[in-house]
């Protein structure tokens, strides 16, 4: 652990280091700014450049004037916060800015993609202004857009800051042999101030399906017939309390109730409160994090069968400590987290999670993007004894005993050709 973090801060230190914007260089020689668009988020790519025809988008950083970086996270009302920063580079290095739109919930998709339109349209201006191209611009003021004006708290709002969300689903289909029926429902209620921020969901799953199986004699005629039945049903409800403690310090109060018949709990209740501490401001968590918790609490089981332990019901104290940073740079992004839990009255009954990922440019066009994890269990108190049911073990319905549980991914992209991207072709 303390070689993970002496790591994590050696690669975060040049991060912090923001040197002074320098005087800008001459402009591009050509008249248009290059610009390469690096969103992370939801963007329609074929609206802005429509929309922005007053500079050159290009395909590779490299080759770019401008590199616009464009993140969101959850904003309050569960609306979205789109912070886009503008780097400019080899001309144009030394100058910079950051801007933000942020969206409420009513914002139609319509509104929001022209609300980042328009937002990077402002950033982009700065830049062109000292082009040959800066001569076709002109200034047109629209009152009916406030597309820069963040989010506030009125005053008088009905609804205190509270968002609700209700969603309902279900599907069903089938043939002579076979059925499944799926029926999901949600439900979330949230408020977010810059002083607390508070989260309830409840979530319900229910899926049945139903196949037979036919045996033929030789002479084609059906001799035997077996219904297999695979059905489960899972629900959870989570609450969750945070209170802000300053720029670098929260504090949690968790709760959690839930059914999973997969881990042979027929009801887990569990509690917890929890501190956090990041090491940059939270002003820049769209940009970079480096976040260390520490959380304890209890959990209380009620079990549909009698566990290895020999329990159908018990309590038990749990603690856990996390750190996790991320990253997102011009060059790419990168994630790495660690989470130890144990429970204290049996520190042996533990488990430790590792995962890390990134995605990186490691030359024009070229591409390497990887992520993945590990898990060493040691705390699978839940399971239940005897032999296990064929199928059962064969259609995933009751965790086995096991030792780790590990997932990885790796790709790599290269694109070559013409560096311009400017034209939007719709048809076909």
């Amino acid at each position: 652990m303390r070689h993970l973090l002496l790591f994590l801060l050696v690669a975060a230190a040049p991060l912090g280091a923001q040197t002074a914007a320098a005087a800008p260089a001459a402009p591009p020689p050509n008249g248009r700014v290059a610009v390469y668009l690096d969103c992370r988020t939801r963007c329609d790519f074929s609206l802005i450049r429509t929309e922005i025809s007053f500079v050159n988008w290009v395909r590779d950083r490299e080759v770019a004037d401008v590199h616009v970086l464009v993140t969101s996270q959850r904003a309050g009302a569960g609306g979205e916060q789109f912070t886009a920063a503008f780097l400019g580079q080899r001309a144009l290095a030394g100058r910079g800015d950051t801007l933000t739109f942020t969206t409420n919930p009513t914002t139609t998709d319509d509104e929001s993609r022209r609300g980042v339109t328009q937002l990077l349209s402002l950033g982009l201006v700065q830049f062109a202004a000292r082009t040959g191209v800066a001569q076709t611009l002109r200034v047109v003021p629209r009152d009916a857009a406030r597309a820069t004006e963040g989010q506030v708290l009125p005053a008088n709002d009905p609804w205190k800051a509270w968002v609700f969300s209700i969603s309902l689903g279900g599907s069903t289909d089938g043939e002579r042999f076979y059925k499944s029926q799926n029926v999901n429902a949600h439900l979330s209620a949230n408020r977010v101030t810059e002083a607390w921020k508070t989260r309830y969901n409840y979530g319900y799953s229910y899926r049945n399906n139903r196949v037979t199986a036919q045996e033929y004699d030789d002479a084609g005629a059906v001799i035997a017939e077996e219904t297999y039945e695979n059905l489960l049903r899972e629900w959870s409800m989570e609450l969750l309390q945070v209170k802000s403690l300053g720029d670098h310090w929260s504090l949690g109060g968790s709760a959690d109730l839930a059914s999973q018949v997969f881990r042979n709990q027929d009801l887990r209740a569990e509690a917890a409160v929890a501190i956090e501490y990041n090491l940059f401001p939270y002003a820049q968590a769209t940009r970079r994090e480096l976040v260390v918790r520490y959380g304890i609490g209890a959990v209380s089981y009620w079990y549909a069968d009698t566990t290895i332990f020999d329990r159908i019901r018990e309590s038990l104290p749990r603690q856990y400590v996390e750190l996790e940073y991320r990253t997102r740079e011009p060059w790419g992004n990168a994630s790495v987290s660690m989470q130890h839990r144990n429970f204290l009255n049996d520190a042996s009954k533990r488990t430790t999670e590792l995962n890390a990922g990134f995605s990186v440019r490691v030359f024009k066009g070229f591409s390497v993007n990887a992520n993945g994890g590990y898990e060493w269990i040691r705390d699978q108190v839940y399971l239940p004894r005897g032999r296990q049911d064929a199928v059962d073990v064969l259609l995933r319905r009751r965790a086995l005993s096991s030792g780790f549980q590990y997932q990885m991914r790796l790709g790599v992209s290269y694109t070559f050709g013409s560096i311009y991207n400017n034209v939007v072709n719709p048809r076909f």
